[in-house]
């Protein structure tokens, strides 16, 4: 199981020998402090427990155990972190047909092998080196990329992984070669400068391939067919070189090709990534969001390029990212103006607008009759606005299209609230889950927030008071809460952490009569919570019932009036002596 492994790679591995090969840690009393690998900071404020085997960051509010560290830095889920931390363990995860393994492990040989023999043919075919530095390539770019070449031959590629000994099943599992059946299979990819795709780990899943011929009638580009390893919808070209990037530079930029991708990070814009074959998908955005909340969209000005803004804003507002757009030239894209001139590029990066502005602009030059361009904004501005989840930024953006568009704010918000209304009565759209955030400082903490906070709280607290006040501490959490404290899974972990960076001088100071009354006195404001929050729940059972002629109300009666009853009886206490 799961927890089982996770539990092995606790015991095996040391959370600063984790951290280490990401941040400098110097001790700090039972500690460890270091730069944070998050942002850019002069002074420490990155703090590792060995004891605990837990890590805080104070510059950024974020912690947590290993898990969460590795998740955060390599880009992946929870899943992707298991498996590098097992592997680096030597634990051996959960059980899965072994046949279904080797084809996939077969699957990224196969791989690896085909890229290091386009590599090797890149170097030997002097058009392809050419073609590579006319477009602006370095050499150690290409290197660094594995760039390679597949030679103008049918089967050049099959042939040199048959010397391998990859069998044909195995090419074809990987989207190497295809063929009828009964005839000898071709390579997919034949007179192309090869382009890797990789997983976030790092590991060749698939390829893009670009036609070098000018008289060819091919596609420019093929991409490799979606295989066990490779799905369109879930790879971003230059995700796993750009992870770093885009964490220490606090956005993504997505532009649209292969070139595009390789010279922006030559330029030194290392958190540049594209998709592969496909329109962004809920996933490449959860992949983005994981990194950096902030994205910048150097697309082509074309109109395809505009429809592809379109749709990539639509996805990211939705889930509460901060979208903006550079303003490229039209007939230019982010690799020809790169090749000509990088610090125009940083210039037009720098002077990118808010989507919504962008989208005004757009219908400026689209629209020159005043009334024409009142009604566009209604149909192609309006409904980015409300996928907006921040009623303050919605206003702002309101405020911004009146001045746009020479009209009232309340004329722009009417019409606002009109397609609102709209949305309703339209089929409700598949739900985008969020990140959940910390509350709005000075706002009012609702009962669920502040039942979180406090589950929060004792999760930590649990762990850091004395063995004798625990046993208590747990019988009495139990109780109300009706789950143990040590398996509590509702606990957020980055707030866990910072708690017990914070309360563990705290706690060791106090004497155990006023620990004892701390923890009674928010044990019992818990309680209290808790039984508020049920009541809640059947007062509006009742609201509901009260509406359906001849209902039975007296059950549900019984039960709010035996929780107002608990609400004045049984405080709580915590004694040591109990247990």
């Amino acid at each position: 199981m799961a927890s089982d492994a996770v539990q092995q790679i606790k015991e095996r591995l040391d959370i600063v020998e984790v951290l280490a090969p990401y941040v400098e840690l110097k001790p700090a009393g039972k500690s460890f402090k270091g730069k944070s690998p998050f942002t850019s900071e002069k002074t420490p404020s990155f703090y590792v427990s060995p004891e605990r085997g837990m890590y805080y960051c104070f510059s950024t509010s974020q912690g947590g155990d290993m898990f969460t560290f590795i998740q955060t830095m390599e880009g992946v889920d929870f899943k992707g972190a298991l498996k590098i931390l097992a592997e680096k363990a030597g634990v051996e995860l959960v059980k899965e047909d072994p046949k279904k393994r080797d084809a996939r492990d077969t699957s990224y040989a196969v791989l690896e092998a085909v890229t290091t023999f386009y590599e090797h043919t890149l170097r030997s075919h002097e058009p392809a080196v050419a073609y590579l530095k006319a477009r602006g390539v370095t050499g150690q770019t290409a290197k660094v990329w594995r760039i390679g070449y597949a030679p103008d031959e049918w089967r050049a590629g099959k042939q040199a992984l048959e010397k391998d000994n990859f069998s044909i099943e195995a090419q074809r599992a990987a989207g190497l070669v295809k063929g009828d059946a009964g005839k000898d299979p071709y390579d997919v990819f034949r007179d192309r400068v090869m382009f890797p795709i990789n997983d976030p780990s790092g590991r060749v899943i698939a390829f893009s391939g670009r036609v070098l011929s000018k008289d060819s009638e091919a596609p420019k580009y093929v991409n490799s067919p979606e295989t066990e390893l490779f799905k369109k919808s879930e790879a971003l070209y230059g995700y796993d070189k750009a992870k770093h990037g885009i964490r220490q530079m606090d956005f993504s930029l997505i532009v649209e090709g292969q070139f595009d991708v390789v010279l922006a990070h030559q330029a030194g814009y290392h958190n540049a990534v594209a998709v592969s074959g496909t329109a962004l998908t809920p996933h490449h955005v959860s992949l983005l969001a994981r990194l950096s909340n902030r994205v910048v969209l150097a697309l082509d000005a074309d109109r395809a390029g505009i429809a592809a803004v379109k749709r990539a804003a639509e996805v990211m507002l939705a889930r509460g990212m901060d979208v903006k757009v550079a303003q490229l030239p039209n007939g230019e894209d982010p690799a020809d103006i790169i090749t000509a001139d990088p610090a125009r590029f940083k210039q037009l990066i720098g002077k990118s607008l808010p989507v919504i502005e962008f989208l005004l602009a757009v219908l400026k030059t689209q629209k020159t009759e005043e009334r024409a361009l009142k009604l566009a904004v209604r149909t192609d501005v309006l409904p980015y606005v409300l996928l907006i989840p921040d009623h303050i930024d919605q206003d702002h953006f309101v405020g911004v299209i009146a001045a746009a568009v020479g009209t009232e704010k309340a004329a722009i918000s009417l019409e606002l609230e009109r397609l609102r209304a709209e949305k309703k009565h339209q089929p409700a759209p598949v739900p985008v889950i969020k990140a959940p955030v910390g509350p709005v400082v000075g706002a009012p903490v609702s009962i669920s927030g502040r039942l979180q906070a406090l589950t929060d709280y004792f999760v930590a607290v649990y762990t850091l008071v004395p063995a004798s006040v625990q046993p208590a501490v747990s019988r009495v959490y139990t109780e109300i809460n009706e789950q143990e404290i040590t398996n509590d899974t509702t606990a957020n972990p980055h707030q866990v952490s910072q708690l017990l960076f914070t309360l563990e001088t705290h706690i060791a100071k106090m004497s155990l009569p006023i620990l004892t009354d701390e923890l009674a006195s928010r044990l019992e404001e818990l309680r209290q919570l808790k039984i508020k929050a049920a009541l809640k729940v059947a007062q509006e059972q009742m609201r509901q019932l009260e509406s359906v002629p001849e209902s039975d109300t007296a059950p549900l009666l019984e039960e709010i009036k035996a929780l107002q009853e608990k609400r004045q009886t049984g405080v709580v206490t915590v004694d040591i002596f109990a247990d």
